[in-house]
């Protein structure tokens, strides 16, 4: 079981999480593995401005009409009004469940199935604070009143599109629960090739995971720490010419916004294996994943998932041609993945035209 002292290591300081008494109780691996009706749930971060942005409309639609998947997904969030104005917005959202200091819950819109669960946390300025909540996954989980036992996370970024249907994916996944692994990742192809691309993280139950996640949390918060001292900010250089982006190939601007994530966890050897070929972290086949292109969305390319990047292609590429491309995918007309809402007590706050630090 997980112990009282983890919850010190993975910063419950700064970033503290209020508990109760029904979502207090950590799992094993042990404990999920042997447990009938254990699932998987999906987990994104949608902080800060993208609170008002339907890309989380577009993100979640995705999943739920093109991937398939139905059982609980959990938004962590510092702006869960707004949040849940931009998702009703696009028809995305019933009526609320539950609500307590942690989290609210809402049944899904019409047409659509699966709980939401929105996760309440402390807003942060600094992205690298934003992206630790990545390695707060499993205590955010365990505070989201999810109706089920959680056999393992599955974090996508919020700028990915689920392209087609996840049965072949979550069937690679439910096997992978029983290989005591930390994490399941995708690695980069091209400049960073090799790299594990962090844009989906699958985490596992257990100790093994416990400290692998506390680890990296304390890389990225020292290479956080260590860019504000540097004044260090992450700028999106405006380039149009789609002709720069090439299949599987990400632009200098992508690797330097992720490259802080990436970096974290590479440098994290408790994730990793120590001899034990079914140990550390599993590497997902790349045909799962697709970086997009002008030409392979006219083609109608897909993959499970699709990410298109705020700092790279969802501005290089046309957004006439993303649109149509999404639309044929079967993605509604009425949900503007470029739009925001329209709520005004939400929409003061602006638009975000790139992810800065």
């Amino acid at each position: 079981m997980r112990t009282l002292c983890l919850l010190s290591i993975l910063f419950t300081g700064a970033f503290g999480l209020r508990t109760s008494s029904h979502t207090s109780k950590l799992q094993t691996q042990g404990a999920v593995a042997a447990t009938a009706g254990a699932k998987p749930v999906f987990y994104v971060i949608v902080m800060g401005k993208l609170a008002y942005r339907h890309q989380v409309s577009l993100w979640l639609s995705s999943l739920r009409k093109l991937g398939g998947f139905k059982d609980e997904v959990v938004l962590v969030t510092d702006k869960p009004g707004c949040l849940a104005k931009t998702l009703a917005e696009a028809k995305l959202l019933g009526d609320k469940t539950h609500s307590d200091e942690n989290v609210d819950i809402y049944g899904p819109g019409e047409g659509y199935s699966g709980n939401i669960h929105m996760m309440k946390r402390p807003s942060h300025h600094a992205i690298w604070k934003m992206k630790m909540e990545k390695t707060r996954a499993w205590l955010n989980v365990n505070a989201a009143a999810i109706p089920h036992k959680v056999s393992s996370i599955i974090y996508t970024d919020e700028d990915l599109v689920i392209g087609k249907d996840l049965t072949s994916f979550l069937d690679l996944v439910r096997g992978t629960e029983q290989e005591r692994r930390t994490l399941g990742l995708f690695r980069d192809t091209g400049a960073s090739a090799g790299q594990l691309h962090t844009g989906v993280v699958v985490m596992f139950p257990g100790e093994k995971t416990d400290a692998c996640l506390s680890s990296w949390g304390k890389h990225l918060t020292a290479n956080g720490k260590q860019q504000q001292l540097q004044g260090k900010r992450h700028a999106f250089k405006e380039v149009f010419d789609t002709d720069e982006l090439r299949e599987g190939i990400l632009t200098e601007e992508e690797i330097e916004a992720m490259g802080p994530d990436q970096r974290a966890l590479g440098a994290t050897k408790a994730c990793k294996s120590k001899g034990d070929e079914q140990a550390g972290i599993k590497i997902f086949p790349p045909e799962f994943f697709w970086f997009p292109t002008k030409k392979g969305l006219a083609e109608d390319t897909k993959a499970e998932f699709i990410h298109f990047t705020n700092t790279g292609r969802w501005k290089t590429i046309s957004h006439k041609v993303i649109k149509e491309y999404l639309v044929r995918l079967g993605i509604p007309e009425h949900i503007d993945p470029m739009g925001n809402v329209q709520d005004t007590t939400c929409a003061q706050d602006g638009t975000l035209t790139a992810i800065q630090e």
